[in-house]
């Protein structure tokens, strides 16, 4: 399996990244191939999809995606890099909020020494939710740094801007994020990582309790939108995150693998503070 310390962007959880950062937390991870084609699925759960301050929507889901990956060739310092996803994902608790999105992310990436990268990762991507108001189109880069040890062990920091474009204006925000991680390759086809973000940027708290006055803010929280996705007020303001993350996976043949991934992240902004956990088990095959 591919480790995140390699050249190319990190992938992390959908909620902050874009999708082709979220599509292919899989399939660069695992793949020591420089191009390929990939196909896989999971199953995970989130326990606040709304980002409720006092109620959160919680759901399991199930995922597919497709991708395409070309990574740096290592015959050169200097090269360009392409990721290209595809991914459905559906909420059997919280229909409203499945989603169908592509993304495309061109790069380049400079290897310093070998095992010390620095990559720049631009990316585009459209996504269609069941709840329109939620679709949206987004755009951004990404910058990762990667040192990988003789040991197994390998080290990364990134930072990343997001803008991302709803339908609805509650729904859109910008985002800047900055993460560090440290994993451990232990033999040639398992790995183990930790991780953390601390992110900031204009995007959405949800509150089941009702405001004062229809569409607008109750607890003087200012303007909020009563969405029938999560029966709640949600109100756009400027959020401070933070996420911890632990991940495994494992090549159990030369083409499948096997991952798991848990994220605890919390949310804090004038209308108070919300939390959520996440996670998913995942299989893959890369062609």
């Amino acid at each position: 399996m591919r480790e995140v310390g390699e050249a190319g962007v990190n992938p992390r959880t959908w909620r902050t990244l874009s999708a082709v950062l979220m599509v292919s937390i899989l399939s660069w991870k695992a793949s020591p191939a420089l191009a390929g084609w990939e196909t896989g699925a999971k199953a995970g759960f989130d326990t606040n999809i709304s980002r409720s301050v006092d109620d959160g929507e919680g759901s399991g889901y199930l995922s597919a995606y497709g991708s395409y990956w070309k990574g740096h060739s290592a015959e050169t310092r200097l090269d360009w890099t392409l990721g290209v996803s595809i991914e459905g994902t559906a909420y059997p608790s919280l229909s409203e909020v499945d989603f169908a999105a592509a993304t495309v992310s061109p790069g380049l990436a400079y290897i310093f020494r070998p095992g010390w990268t620095a990559a720049l990762t631009p990316f585009l991507q459209g996504k269609a939710v069941k709840d329109t108001e939620q679709s949206a189109v987004a755009f951004g880069g990404r910058v990762d740094l990667s040192q990988k040890f003789e040991s197994g062990v390998y080290l990364g920091e990134y930072y990343m801007y997001t803008d991302s474009r709803a339908r609805e204006d509650v729904y859109s925000y910008t985002e800047n994020a900055f993460g560090v991680l440290l994993g451990m390759r232990w033999t040639p086809r398992f790995f183990t990582e930790a991780g953390y973000e601390f992110s900031r940027g204009e995007s959405f708290l949800s509150v089941k309790v009702p405001s004062t006055v229809s569409g607008g803010g109750g607890q003087g929280m200012g303007t909020g939108r009563y969405t029938t996705a999560f029966d709640a007020e949600v109100f756009k303001e400027t959020v401070d995150g933070h996420a911890f993350s632990v991940s495994a996976g494992v090549d159990w043949t030369r083409n499948g693998f096997f991952a798991v991934s848990y994220s605890y992240r919390t949310w804090d902004g004038e209308t108070g503070s919300a939390s959520g956990s996440s996670g998913f088990a995942g299989v893959g095959y890369r062609f």
